[in-house]
């Protein structure tokens, strides 16, 4: 896709891989609109911060209507927003578990439904939906963090089936260990961490394949 002249959305981009992306997609001459909760510190002219809280669907749909009155549609969706809870499955706590899935994948399926109609009247567009490697295979203490990436991948594949006839990619992508500020809030440590820009880099290229090649549940880790 050229990005020239698109108009993008990338959720969680105060910090990590959705700021950077948001960077380089405005590079790219695409009109950027980033949702978060907290300011998104990028000085460039074809971004926009949409200040969103995520868990709450009015807050996405008053984001998406004011795009959709500025533009004709959304052609590029990144799904990036997540946060880490982990503990033991007694300690976990209703609530924390809501925020998490609502937060980690409910987000996801609100703000794609608000891109598709446009995207299938165009006959074009690209979702990429940010799992983890955690979406692949489970680990110790980290149950609501995993059935929430696991989920985000399902809804990938699940999409990528029901979209691709109508020239829509759907595309997921699950990183390993990444530097960003996860791993600090999580008190994770790992012994190799991916570079944030790296990443981003990474997802700017899938989303700049041709129109009609699909990168389908690519991994990457640190090596």
């Amino acid at each position: 896709m050229d990005l020239n002249g698109k108009t993008a959305v990338v959720t969680g981009s105060s910090s990590g891989i959705g700021h950077e992306l948001c960077g380089l997609l405005a590079e790219k001459r695409a009109s950027v609109y980033g949702f978060s909760r907290r300011p998104s510190s990028i000085d460039h002219p074809s971004f926009t911060w949409v200040q969103t809280d995520l868990t709450k669907p009015e807050e996405i749909d008053k984001a998406f209507d004011r795009i959709l009155n500025e533009h004709e549609r959304v052609d590029v969706l990144v799904n990036n927003a997540g946060f880490g809870l982990f503990g033991s499955i007694e300690a976990l706590k209703p609530e924390e578990w809501n925020r998490l899935i609502a937060t980690n994948l409910t987000a996801a399926f609100l703000c794609t439904r608000r891109v598709v109609p446009g995207m299938k009247t165009a006959k074009r567009g690209t979702i990429v939906n940010v799992a983890s490697i955690a979406g692949k295979r489970g680990f110790r203490n980290g149950s609501a963090y995993c059935a929430s990436k696991f989920g985000l991948n399902g809804f990938s594949e699940a999409l990528v089936e029901e979209l691709r006839e109508e020239g829509i990619r759907v595309c997921g992508i699950n990183p390993g260990s990444t530097g960003t500020e996860f791993f600090e809030r999580a008190g994770i440590e790992s012994k190799k961490l991916m570079d944030t820009k790296e990443v981003a880099s990474l997802i700017l290229s899938m989303i700049e394949l041709p129109d009609d090649m699909l990168p389908d549940q690519i991994v990457v880790r640190p090596l």
